[in-house]
């Protein structure tokens, strides 16, 4: 434990060293926070506030919010209290139109879009104030998302479907930018306290904002530390579709007596094969910091989170030969985890130069310090170190043009020693192979055009150009047109193609082969949406989308790396409806999404579907999920809250298990064994109570449909049937803001 003690101190003092000097750059010190100006954005209406021009999570130039070509959704800093949400997991899960989340048995959870999920999160990108904050050696999208600690959140932007146009590789499913607080938008001193129930958990956090005593900025400070001791087998069960052999199977199965002998397919696994559910990894404390100044021109912020879960034991280590290969033992936990710790810093810089014409610039360094221990084996221990720096001008060239064009370069350096084992044990990918250090550089260039035709007619065109070091020149491009007939009805058509380069561990594997430049992985989209502001208070909106040539990249077990495995095709359909008055919110949606082919490359195997075997749909997808999330304001003290998740089953997953059973005769899955592929129900109730301004107390309860039959609350966790069961859960938590 003291190297893991002496990375943490090593972090911190990385974190100290930016904060002072973040606070040497302002070249100011706080005083008493000038009152607050207003920008009349309250006193607005809401036709009005629809013709402001902003630039979008998914657009380069200022365009109005009704124009935007994507689908987006809003999560605000209400909504994430409203939610109660102990994760982005979670909050997401509740709030985002068919993004639906999985449980994963060898490496950390999963979240997906639009039915594009794959065994590790590399197909969309998670941003933080518009910086990439995504692992690029092995996993993806890792930090941020298991934290229960959401308080600095301000906003989070979610752009439905492909953003590799504007934020470049790896935006194949969805970006998603979490906005925090500032000085402009949070002033005073917040201190909050969360302590969970069943699934078992604490946490407080801190923020204070103060603008400078000229008005013309502030500084920003959060803190917010954890313990998520996460629910107990007992309470959250993990269950097999598998009917267990009891005892040895073949006279070479010399194995000692396994915990899961004779046990039969539904049946709660052993509390030795299972650890707590949404447990921290090696029980260390999830932290978050984040500081930020802003002043004039400059935006210069710092941000370090720590956190890493347990996870559940993958069916083929506890069944016995020749079904599985049996390796558990009998050794302390934790047996299968991810940690990780990440440090951002960031400095930006905005000036208008002239009324037409403006800059906007950034630099901005990461650590990320990553480690995968699987089957009691450390897999994966590295950290990666990225530069990354940006230039785009934005220009106004007329009333009907709009014109951005920018340049990128990101430095990045992998195979790194990793901090939580000191200089001790060199980085490694893979149980015992060593990973030497090297770097690539990504050079990019970007740039978008809006016309506005006429009043009711406005395109979009743009697009990237990305070379990595161990790649060819990848091309993003999106052409969009907008149509508003009215004030209330939009209408838009998106094209667009989105790339990922492979995890960098991948092409670095590729190069030493000498199998020369990587292939990119590609998608190419097309999206109709209609949005109608029906009247003041009720908001509707649909989106038909085709996903056609998503040239899929992903784990093969016949080559046993990452690799292009087939061309996945789909289309389907979302409809959403907002509802919004003085006492009440309501949001809902339903979205249907549905595999039509998928060609698999000769030779190899994917666990996606067995749609090229014969069979049908998406192996870890809902084709059908609804969402609803309800605020009811009773009066100025007592407020409920709710929301209802469904995933109405799992055709696909019923596809690929009789797909399995059909090629093997002996297999142990038990096909009468239903439960697996049925529908997910989540249901969440709370109520919040404000006896005054500065004071909140809420309560909260979670997964309460499995109070009834716990089956409706589980998270399936891949293509061998298994799941867990979501412990029906409380929180309480206590707010307060000084004055």
């Amino acid at each position: 434990m003291s190297t893991r003690r002496t990375a943490s101190e090593r972090a911190f003092s990385f974190l100290l060293i930016v904060f002072g000097w973040l606070s040497l750059g302002a070249g100011v010190s706080a005083k008493e926070p000038a009152q607050k100006p207003s920008d009349g954005l309250l006193d607005m209406s809401v036709e009005d506030l629809m013709k402001v021009e902003i630039v979008s999570t998914a657009t380069l130039t200022k365009t109005q919010a009704r124009l935007v070509p994507a689908a987006v959704t809003t999560i605000t800093k209400e909504d994430i209290q409203g939610s109660g949400a102990r994760s982005l997991f979670e909050l997401l899960d509740i709030y985002v139109p068919n993004l639906q989340w999985a449980h994963n048995q060898w490496e950390a959870d999963n979240l997906g879009l639009r039915g594009i999920m794959n065994d590790r999160d590399d197909k969309y990108l998670l941003l933080v104030n518009g910086r990439v904050m995504n692992e690029h050696t092995h996993y993806g999208a890792i930090s941020e998302r298991d934290l229960v600690l959401l308080r600095d959140i301000h906003h989070i932007d979610v752009v439905r479907g492909p953003g590799s146009a504007l934020y470049g590789p790896g935006a194949i499913a969805m970006v998603i930018d979490i906005v925090t607080e500032n000085a402009n938008t949070f002033q005073g001193t917040e201190v909050s306290a969360r302590a969970g129930a069943v699934e078992e958990f604490g946490e407080t956090e801190f923020k204070h904002g103060q603008r400078f005593a000229d008005g013309d900025g502030g500084i920003f400070l959060y803190t917010g530390v954890g313990e998520y001791r996460g629910a107990s087998s007992e309470q959250a069960p993990q269950k097999y579709a598998v009917n267990f052999p009891n005892g040895p199977q073949v006279p070479w199965d010399t194995t000692p007596p396994m915990p899961c002998d004779g046990l039969k397919a539904g049946q709660a696994a052993p509390e030795s094969v299972v650890p707590r559910d949404g447990g921290a990894a090696l029980g260390l404390p999830p932290v978050k910091l984040h500081a930020q100044i802003t002043r004039g021109d400059w935006d210069l912020w710092a941000r370090y989170t720590r956190g890493g879960q347990e996870f559940t034991d993958e069916v083929g280590s506890v069944v016995r030969t020749p079904y599985g290969w049996g390796n558990w033992a009998p050794i302390s936990r934790p047996y299968n985890f991810y940690s990780y710790q990440q440090a951002t810093g960031y400095i930006g810089y905005k000036k208008t130069l002239t009324d037409t014409l403006s800059l906007d610039s950034a630099f901005s360094y990461t650590m990320t310090d990553f480690e995968l221990s699987t089957i009691g084996y450390v897999n994966n221990a590295y950290r990666e170190d990225d530069y990354y720096g940006k230039a785009l001008l934005q220009w106004q060239p007329g009333a009907q043009h709009k014109i951005a064009l920018g340049t990128e370069i990101l430095h990045g350096e992998f195979g790194l020693n990793s901090l939580s084992y000191g200089d001790g044990i060199p980085a490694r990918s893979g149980q015992f192979t060593v990973m030497p250090a090297w770097y690539t550089n990504t050079y990019s260039l970007l740039g978008e055009w809006q016309w506005t035709i006429t009043d009711h007619w406005t395109t979009f065109l743009g697009g990237r150009l990305d070379r990595n070091t161990y790649t060819d020149w990848m091309t993003s491009p999106r052409a969009a047109v907008a149509f508003a007939p009215t004030d209330r009805d939009t209408l838009k058509l998106i094209w667009s193609r989105s790339v990922r380069a492979p995890l960098a561990e991948d092409m670095e594997k590729h190069e030493l082969a000498g199998s020369g430049n990587s292939k990119p992985e590609t998608l190419d989209s097309a999206e109709l949406r209609y949005e109608r502001r029906q009247n003041k208070n009720l908001d509707l909106a649909g989106s038909v989308f085709v996903h056609y040539n998503l040239e899929l990249i992903s784990w093969s077990t016949v080559t046993n790396e990452a690799t292009p495995i087939g061309t996945q095709r789909e289309y389907g359909a979302e409809l959403e409806a907002s509802y919004h008055t003085a006492k009440t919110r309501l949001t809902a949606s339903h979205a249907y999404t549905k595999l039509y082919d998928f060609d698999l490359v000769p030779g190899q195997w994917t666990f996606i579907t067995a749609k090229p075997y014969g069979y049908d749909d998406l192996t870890l997808w809902s084709n059908h999920v609804s969402k609803l999330a309800v605020q009811y304001k009773i009066d100025k003290q007592w407020t409920l809250d709710g929301s209802l998740r469904i995933y109405w089953g799992f055709p696909g997953l019923k596809d690929y298990a009789e797909y399995n059973r059909a090629g093997n005769a002996t297999s142990p899955f038990d096909p009468n064994f239903a439960p697996p592929y049925r529908g997910n129900y989540y249901l969440n109730l709370g109520l919040q109570y404000k006896p005054s301004d500065a004071l909140t107390f809420s309560i909260m309860g979670y997964n309460l449909l499995g109070i009834f039959d716990e089956d409706l609350n589980k998270r399936n966790d891949g293509a061998s049937s298994g799941y867990r069961d979501q412990a029906p859960a409380l929180a309480v938590t206590a707010i307060y803001k000084f004055r």
